[in-house]
């Protein structure tokens, strides 16, 4: 009997943008984008008035996408410490652990501290059964399809 271990997601850039939420990262860029048009417009015109204001976007823009990242990561940041949303996860074992021994899995594009409740090999598939009170630990065990 064989069974298909579950796959690991990949991570990439498209899927960094989109935890920001693309419409932050459009108002952004037209944001800066409007502020360097006025600077340049500002210097080939030769009026210090759309100079500063475009200087002033800009830095309205750099402001706004520092508050959108801090926002995103006190989200995210809630969401893989809250271990409701761990629980039933599957992932894998990144270095071999024995019953009741620690170790390390990869579940959810993170590396996590893991508990183990019986032998699991490295590489080998695991589904998290509760966390512990440190919210850092998993309780893992062989997954089985």
């Amino acid at each position: 009997m064989t069974s298909k271990s579950p796959d690991l997601p990949v991570s990439s850039l498209l899927d960094r943008l989109f935890l920001y939420g693309i419409r932050s990262v459009l108002v952004v860029l037209a944001v800066v984008a409007f502020g360097i048009f006025l600077i340049v417009h500002g210097w080939l015109v030769s009026r210090f008035d759309y100079l500063a204001s475009g200087v002033l976007i800009v830095m309205i823009g750099v402001g706004l996408a520092f508050a959108f990242q801090q926002t995103t990561t006190k989200v995210i940041t809630q969401r893989y410490f809250s271990g409701d949303t761990l629980v039933g996860k599957t992932g894998r074992a990144v270095v071999p652990m024995k019953a009741t021994g620690k170790g390390v899995v990869h579940v959810e594009h993170e590396s996590w501290s893991a508990v183990a409740e019986d032998d699991i090999a490295r590489g080998e598939p695991v589904i998290v059964t509760a966390v512990e009170s440190d919210n850092v630990t998993l309780k893992v065990r062989k997954h089985r399809t």
